[in-house]
C-alpha cells in the first residue's frame, strides 16, 4: 500500500475508536493534523493519548487491518477518487437523505476499553476478508 494511502487509513482508524478522524496529508503530504481544543477534559485527552498509542501498536503488529479500515462506520470504503472527480457543489434538497446506522455507535466505542476495541477491529478485519 502506498505511504500516502497508509496515512489516510491510519486516519480512518480513529473512527474505529469513536473519535473524529484527523485531517490527513495536510499540510504535510504524510501527516496527520490533530487539533484537540481546550474544551477537552484531562480524562478525554488521556484516552486520546491511549488511543494514539494503541493505533501505533495495532498498525505495527497487524498492518493488514489498514486494508479494511474503518470497521465500525456505516460505510467501509468511500470512493474518494470518484468523489474528487465528480464534485457536487450544490444541489436542491427535496427530501432528507437516508442516514445509515453505524455498525458500532461512537458513544459505545468511547466507553469501551481500548484493548477491547483493538480485538474488535482485528475480528472485524477477519470477517471482512474471509469471503
Amino acid at each position: 500500500m502506498p505511504k500516502a494511502n497508509v496515512i489516510a487509513k491510519v486516519g480512518k482508524l480513529f473512527l474505529d475508536f469513536g473519535l473524529h478522524a484527523p485531517t490527513v496529508a495536510f499540510p504535510e503530504q504524510y501527516g496527520l493534523m490533530i487539533e484537540p481544543t481546550e474544551s477537552f477534559t484531562k480524562a478525554e485527552l488521556d484516552r486520546f493519548i491511549e488511543v494514539v498509542q494503541a493505533i501505533y501498536v495495532l498498525v505495527r503488529e497487524n498492518p493488514e487491518v489498514l486494508t479494511t479500515a474503518p470497521h465500525f462506520t456505516p460505510i467501509s470504503k468511500v470512493d474518494e477518487v470518484a468523489a474528487n472527480k465528480n464534485l457536487v457543489l450544490s444541489s436542491e434538497l427535496t427530501k432528507l437523505p437516508l442516514v445509515l446506522k453505524n455498525r458500532v455507535e461512537p458513544g459505545v466505542l468511547g466507553t469501551m476499553p481500548v484493548n477491547d476495541i483493538i480485538k474488535s477491529i482485528i475480528q472485524a478485519h477477519k470477517e471482512k476478508t474471509k469471503h
